[in-house]
Parts: C-alpha cells; sequence; structure tokens
C-alpha cells in the first residue's frame, strides 16, 4: 500500500519545478546558478556575478506561486519566468562596489 503525500511534500515539489525553471532560463542567458537544498526542505537558487549574489526562493501555495528574494523582495510571479530572470541578470550586472 503507498502512502499518502502530505500538502507540503507536494508543494516543496512544485516550488523545485518551478525553481528549476527558473535556472534553466539563468543558465540560458549566461548566469551562474545553483540550486540547493538546504535542511529545512526549501530549495534555492544562488546567482552570481562580479562578486555579487542574489537568494532566489518561491514562494506562495495552492497554486499561487511567485519567485521571492531571500530579502522579500518580490520579483514576480513564477507564470513570468523569463522577465524574471532577466530581471535578476540586470540586478546582478548594475550592482557596483
Amino acid at each position: 500500500m503507498k502512502a499518502l503525500r502530505t500538502t507540503t511534500e507536494v508543494e516543496l515539489e512544485e516550488r523545485r519545478a518551478r525553481l528549476l525553471r527558473l535556472q534553466f532560463e539563468l543558465r540560458r542567458l549566461g548566469a551562474c546558478v545553483r540550486a540547493r537544498k538546504p535542511r529545512n526542505g526549501r530549495w534555492r537558487l544562488s546567482v552570481r556575478h562580479n562578486g555579487w549574489s542574489e537568494t532566489v526562493l518561491c514562494a506562495g501555495a495552492e497554486g499561487a506561486y511567485a519567485y521571492v528574494t531571500a530579502h522579500g523582495r518580490l520579483l514576480g510571479t513564477t507564470d513570468e519566468v523569463r522577465y524574471v530572470a532577466r530581471l535578476l541578470v540586470w540586478m546582478l550586472k548594475s550592482r557596483l562596489r
């Protein structure tokens, strides 16, 4: 008998799939991206460029998901993957020390 999956597990898998879609778009644009699964089980992307980095998470539930930075900046919905990828690349390239 197969065990029932909880809602949390389903949501975590959905967030992972959406983050991997963003990772694909960022790599297509030439960004240095790394996907990680911390101990709490929430996947995150680290995007790097010239010493700067930005951490991106997928937040939401029940079919409404959005990309958010670790500092809480809303980047866009998961339907706007290409826009969010271009926005992240612009954010990293425009930062100067």
